[in-house]
C-alpha cells in the first residue's frame, strides 16, 4: 500500500495536526505515503479565473505521480475534488492533447490517465478495509458520540469520485468512525456547508452557516465535531467564537480530523495525533483513554 501523498497548500500551514495525524496513523497501519517535493498547487483557486492554467496546474501533478508509477492520495477534500475532475476533463482527447503540450514545455512527462486520485478516507476504506481496521482498535471509543461534518468537495462531483459515496446521503466517514467503536449521530443539517468559501462575498452569511451546525451539535450534546478538510476545519474551529456571535451564544464544540478519532482508537498519543494544535480542548476525550 504505497501511494503519492498530495498535502496541498492548506495542510502544511493551516491543518498541521491533520497533516501529523494522518501521517502517524498511515504509518500505524502500514500505509506508505510517498512525498513528492515536486508538487505543486491542485489550481483550485485559478479554476474561476483561468479553466486552462487551473487545468494544466492539475495535470501537472497528476503526470508527476504517473512517473512514479503511483496513485494520488490526498486529504484535503477540495484538492482531491479538484485533482478528479481534471482527471475527468482531461478523458477528451483532444484537451488532454493540448495540455500535454504546455507540460513538456515545464519538463513533465505527459499525461497519459493511468493515476487513480482518491481521498485517505476512502483508501482506509476500499484498500484497507473496515474489518481489518477493527481489529486494530485497542481503545474502543463507545462512551463517546461525533457529529460527522463531510463538506461540499467529498464526494462532489459523483462521477469524478467514482460515486464512491451517495452525495445525498454520504455515509463513508460515519463508518470510519464507528469502526472506532464510537457513535456517529444522525442531524437535521448534516448537509450542510460549512459557508468558508463564501465569506469573502458575504461573511455574515458564511458564519451563520457555521453556526447553525455549531448549534445544532450542541444543543445535541456530541462529543466533538470529525472533519475531513482543513477549509473546513477552519470554518467551525478557528471561526467558532465569530460563528457562535452571529447567534448571540457561545460556543465550545470541539473540532477533530477523523484521522485523530481514528488514531486514539489505535492508541496513538495525543503528541503523535497532533492534539497540541486543537483550538477547543477536548480533555473529556483523551482523558477517558488509555493512551
Amino acid at each position: 500500500m504505497r501511494y503519492a501523498f498530495y498535502p496541498g497548500c492548506a495542510m502544511p500551514v493551516k491543518a498541521l495536526k491533520y497533516e501529523i495525524s494522518t501521517r502517524s496513523l498511515a504509518r500505524k497501519l502500514g500505509i506508505e505515503l510517498v512525498d513528492v517535493p515536486e508538487f505543486g498547487c491542485c489550481g483550485y483557486p485559478a479554476k474561476s479565473m483561468d479553466f486552462h492554467v487551473a487545468l494544466i496546474m492539475a495535470a501537472r501533478n497528476l503526470a508527476l505521480a504517473e512517473e512514479r508509477n503511483m496513485d494520488i492520495v490526498g486529504a484535503c477534500t477540495g484538492c482531491v475534488a479538484t485533482l478528479s475532475e481534471a482527471k475527468e476533463y482531461l478523458e477528451d482527447g483532444d484537451l488532454r492533447s493540448e495540455v500535454n503540450k504546455k507540460l513538456k514545455a515545464l519538463g513533465v512527462k505527459e499525461f497519459t490517465g493511468r493515476v487513480r486520485v482518491r481521498h485517505f478516507a476512502r483508501i482506509l476504506i476500499e484498500d484497507y478495509g473496515l474489518e481489518r481496521l477493527r481489529k486494530e482498535v485497542v481503545n474502543p471509543l463507545g462512551s463517546l458520540e461525533f457529529g460527522v461534518h463531510y463538506g461540499c468537495h467529498y464526494m462532489r462531483p459523483a462521477r469524478a469520485h467514482e460515486y464512491f459515496d451517495d452525495p445525498s446521503n454520504p455515509v463513508t466517514l460515519d463508518r470510519l468512525i464507528t469502526s472506532a467503536g464510537a457513535k456517529s449521530i444522525d442531524y437535521t443539517n448534516k448537509n450542510l456547508c460549512c459557508g468558508l468559501t463564501i465569506m469573502g462575498i458575504s461573511e455574515d452569511t458564511g458564519l451563520r452557516l457555521a453556526a447553525e451546525k455549531l448549534e445544532c451539535l450542541s444543543e445535541r450534546g456530541v462529543d466533538a465535531m470529525v472533519v475531513a478538510c482543513p477549509s473546513c476545519c477552519i470554518a467551525y474551529e478557528n471561526n467558532q467564537k465569530l460563528a457562535g456571535r452571529t447567534l448571540g451564544k457561545a460556543f465550545n464544540v470541539p473540532v477533530l480530523y477523523f484521522t485523530q478519532v481514528l488514531g486514539l482508537a489505535l492508541g496513538l498519543s495525543e503528541r503523535e495525533l497532533g492534539f497540541e494544535f486543537n483550538r477547543i480542548k477536548s480533555d473529556k476525550i483523551t482523558g477517558s483513554l488509555i493512551l
